[in-house]
């Protein structure tokens, strides 16, 4: 078993790395990649669960994509890494900001705001994703999803703003498929 209090930073970095799912932005590219065609084919008529299940589904369609690739992804043992414990206690950060999102949407009445909302919250997990990597990718993907996402809202027609921004989060996935450190190149 491994003592993680005697363990440098670096160590338990390069043992997060080694330890982490490398189909993440896979699943990523998939989920957004289908919200964007739905909210473009569907319009006003998408259903308000839909962004929902973009901004959930990537973590378990990666598990899924890392066993039929015949790789290890996540390991149990992980979870006892401090870094691998940050990173979690961010993602209850961010579920927690979730309410606020919806809030507004349903305030201003507004499912574009719902999509904005959930790609830059569900963005946010690659920073602390990318630190206890050590991986700038990780940072660099959350800055170009929120200013693409943030445009998309800005400055596409009504009629395809909400694909637009799914469609800006999708593409941030192709540079983090190219960009992001592997447990190989670590």
């Amino acid at each position: 078993m491994t003592d993680y209090l005697a363990m440098s930073l670096a160590d338990a970095r390069r043992e997060y790395l080694a330890t982490t799912t490398t189909a993440m932005p896979i699943g990523g590219f998939i989920a957004w990649s289908a919200l964007t065609a739905a909210a473009y084919y569907l319009g006003e008529a998408l259903p308000s669960f839909a962004p929902f299940i973009a901004a959930a589904v990537p973590f378990p369609l990666a598990l899924l994509i890392d066993k039929l690739r015949g790789r290890p992804g996540i390991r149990p043992e992980s979870r006892r890494n401090p870094i691998t414990q940050l990173f979690m206690r961010f993602i209850t950060v961010v579920a927690l900001l979730i309410p606020f999102v919806v809030i507004a949407a349903q305030e201003a009445v507004n499912m574009d705001l719902l999509i904005l909302g959930l790609a830059i919250l569900a963005g946010l997990v690659w920073v602390p994703h990318g630190w206890g990597a050590n991986d700038p990718a990780g940072f660099v993907h959350f800055v170009m999803r929120a200013a693409l996402c943030y445009s998309a809202y800005l400055f596409a027609p009504e009629p395809v703003r909400g694909a637009a921004i799914a469609g800006a989060a999708a593409l941030t996935y192709v540079y983090a498929i190219v960009a992001m450190k592997r447990p190989r190149r670590a």
